[in-house]
C-alpha cells in the first residue's frame, strides 16, 4: 500500500491513541472505510479473515470507537486532519439584535438576513414611526401655509 499517505507526522487530537495503531492495523482500517468486508481484506493482504479481525478488534479498543466502522471513520478523519467538534461543545453564533441592520438589500448584503426578531423590531418602528411621521408632515404643510398667508381651512 505505497500510495497511501503516511501517518507520521500530523498532529492529533485524541491524546495519542492513533500513535499506538500498528502499521498493519492502518491499513486493516482504510479497507474498512472503503467498505470491504474481512474476507476481503484477507484475500487482498494475504492473511486470514480470523487475523484481520483480531486486529480490527484491538485497533477498535484503542482508539475507544464501538465498531470498527466507526475505528475506520474515525482513523480517515485523522489521516485528513479533520477536527472534532461536537455540536455540544460548540455553542452557535447568534447575531446581534442591536443595533439593527437595514432592512433592505444593500451592497454589502444582497440578501435580507433578519431574524423573525429584528423583523418584529422594524415592523414595530414603522407601525409607531409612520403616523408620527404623517402628523409632523401635516403640521410642518399647516405651519408653512399660515405663515405665507394661505387659509387652511
Amino acid at each position: 500500500m505505497s500510495g497511501q499517505k503516511s501517518f507520521r507526522g500530523k498532529n492529533e487530537t485524541t491524546g495519542g491513541s492513533f500513535e499506538k495503531l500498528s502499521e498493519r492495523q492502518r491499513i486493516y482500517l482504510r479497507h474498512v472505510f472503503q467498505h470491504r468486508a474481512s474476507d476481503e481484506i484477507a484475500h487482498l493482504e494475504g492473511v486470514s479473515a480470523r487475523a484481520v479481525d483480531k486486529q480490527l478488534l484491538l485497533a477498535k479498543d484503542t482508539l475507544g470507537a464501538t465498531s470498527r466502522f466507526e475505528a475506520a471513520r474515525m482513523f480517515a478523519e485523522f489521516e485528513a486532519g479533520v477536527e472534532r467538534f461536537y455540536p455540544a461543545s460548540v455553542a452557535p453564533s447568534r447575531p446581534e439584535f442591536w443595533p439593527l441592520p437595514w432592512p433592505l438589500p444593500t451592497s454589502a448584503k444582497a440578501n435580507s438576513t433578519l431574524t423573525w426578531k429584528q423583523v418584529l423590531a422594524w415592523g414595530a418602528i414603522i407601525a409607531i414611526a409612520a403616523p408620527i411621521a404623517l402628523t409632523v408632515a401635516a403640521m410642518v404643510i399647516v405651519a408653512f401655509s399660515l405663515v405665507i398667508g394661505i387659509n387652511p381651512q
